[in-house]
């Protein structure tokens, strides 16, 4: 499930910001734009398949929220994270936006997994 949900999180981003490279400037506008809205459709996507498929978590009603909220903080560490790197690996390492993303994505999938595995959808 992780190759789907990395996959999804970057077509998403390389279709919002093929979108907005024109729409918006400066430049930086439109890659930053990209990455917030990408994450919060990716992250949605991510929560549902991790619940059901890559933890087969049985959390329902009050319980189910409570792990969304989990999972949505364990992914706030990695959004914030994208967006210090996503400037600094475009403006001063001089990657495109597309590249920096791929290499971002993979640098996040490995906190994120981590932070899933044992916070998100612990057992009790």
């Amino acid at each position: 499930m992780g190759v789907w949900n990395t996959l999804f999180g970057y077509v998403v981003f390389l279709v919002l910001y093929a979108l907005f490279r024109d729409l918006l400037s400066p430049h930086y506008v439109a890659y930053m734009t990209a990455s917030v809205i990408g994450s919060i459709l990716a992250i949605t996507n991510a929560f549902f398949f991790h619940k059901h498929i890559t933890f087969k978590s049985p959390e329902k009603g009050w319980a189910a929220l409570r792990e969304y909220v989990r999972f949505a903080g364990t992914y706030l560490f990695s959004f914030v994270l994208s967006l210090i790197l996503l400037p600094i690996f475009v403006e001063l390492a001089g990657m495109t936006p597309q590249i920096a993303a791929a290499v971002i994505i993979l640098i996040c999938t490995v906190f994120s997994y981590l932070g899933h595995s044992r916070f998100s959808f612990r057992s009790r």
